[in-house]
């Protein structure tokens, strides 16, 4: 089972970081004008994807809880084992506080969606000041978790003591004693319990971006409805992206809980996450049209295959920052 996972974290680490890496160099590189300081939120996301998918690879951690107990156990099978524990532990707390980073972040790309449909594009200054002020929580997460987390000599015997069947000499073995202690318990209940609140209110955003844009599509050219059919399209996928993490959060809670105890479930929490970063690249490689047209390309050239002339509109939607459509010219770039 073990060789399975080792696999699977492998294999999906890697695309993730590639796909991640891509996305940052054409957010950087081939961002039109017209959303450049959208580009803020997507460098965001991608630099925190590719983050995730690298400790993932780095740690490979399968999480044992302990029904009704105060005890965690991490075993860390990936690359860190080979270096130290602390290298483990430090794996661990950075992966850890990527997670609610990246879901505050989509909120936050979500209601900026939301708020340029009403109102003029905030700066890229603006953006980044804002970010910084949401990532403060996952910081201070990041910066005290991995103290929190036991030796091998304090963890295994009370890992041993509730699973006396588990072969537990493989990796770097970690954990936390007392769950209860406050930085553990802010670190769990900051990863946990915003999944849900802030999943909801993406759809509620989501809904009402889509109100508007159906509010006033007899007012779109037809090129801009195509456009904005698109924009649809990326925000159900985005939408879709962070429910690889409630898979992950409900895995933890039944373990945790004791309803369902399984080393197959063990695996799934972090098994089920890391297929959140790998695929939140392709929301924006995919439904942007300048970074479509490059993605293909490098696609295509990969496989050996011709590559396509880039298709120019002489009548197109010009938008600003994450789909708002601001003004309509002869000529201009088709984004999502």
């Amino acid at each position: 089972m073990n060789i399975f996972f080792e696999i699977w974290h492998w294999l999906w680490a890697l695309f993730g970081c590639s796909f991640n890496l891509l996305l940052v160099y054409v957010a950087v590189f081939k961002t039109p004008k017209a959303i450049r300081s959208y580009a803020t939120l997507i460098i965001n996301f991608a630099i925190t994807d590719f983050l995730e998918c690298f400790l993932d690879w780095f740690t490979q951690l399968r999480l044992i809880p302990t029904p009704g107990d105060i005890s965690l156990t991490y075993i860390a099978n990936g690359p860190c084992q080979y270096i130290n524990p602390f290298s483990c532990k430090l794996g661990i707390s950075l992966l850890l506080h990527c997670l609610p980073h990246a879901v505050w972040s989509l909120l936050l790309s979500f209601g900026y969606r939301y708020y340029i449909l009403h109102h003029s594009a905030l700066s890229r200054m603006t953006l980044f000041k804002i970010l910084l002020l949401i990532y403060i929580p996952s910081l201070f997460q990041g910066a005290t978790y991995w103290s929190t987390l036991a030796t091998k000599e304090q963890i295994l015997p009370l890992a041993k003591k509730w699973f006396p069947d588990y072969q537990l000499e493989t990796g770097v073995i970690t954990g936390i004693v007392d769950t209860t202690n406050w930085v553990a318990a802010y670190g769990i209940s900051h990863i946990c319990l915003p999944i849900f609140p802030v999943y909801t209110s993406i759809f509620i955003f989501r809904r009402k971006i889509i109100k508007h844009l159906e509010e006033n599509t007899q007012m779109m050219s037809s090129d801009t409805r195509a456009a904005h059919a698109q924009l649809l399209k990326a925000l159900t996928f985005q939408a879709l992206v962070p429910a690889f993490l409630g898979v992950s959060v409900i895995c933890y809670i039944l373990s945790q809980t004791g309803l369902v105890v399984s080393p197959i479930l063990e695996y799934a929490i972090f098994s089920s996450f890391i297929l959140m970063p790998t695929l939140s690249p392709f929301t924006y490689l995919c439904f942007v049209r300048p970074y479509r047209q490059f993605f293909m390309r490098v696609i295509r050239r990969s496989m050996f295959l011709p590559t396509r002339p880039i298709e120019s509109s002489t009548k197109a939607a010009r938008f600003d920052s994450g789909g708002q459509v601001s003004h309509f010219t002869n000529t201009g770039t088709a984004i999502c």
